[in-house]
């Protein structure tokens, strides 16, 4: 009965380490994901931001010809 006791538990750990790294692999393509994600709003909105003072500073320029 030993001798199967330890080979259950090693099943049981080989199980456990499986998963967790099929886990670890996950979170870390979310993350990955996440943060691309994550960068690309950040440039989309500093090319607004750019576009947006651009056009604020035409405004300007036309209320002052005026």
């Amino acid at each position: 009965m030993v001798t199967t006791d330890w080979k259950m538990k090693a099943t049981e750990y080989s199980l456990d380490k499986k998963q967790l790294k099929k886990r670890i692999k996950e979170l870390t393509k979310s993350r990955d994901e996440w943060k691309v994600k994550s960068l690309r709003y950040k440039e989309r909105g500093d090319h607004l931001a750019a576009d947006f003072k651009k056009i604020k500073n035409k405004l300007n320029e036309l209320i002052d010809i005026q």
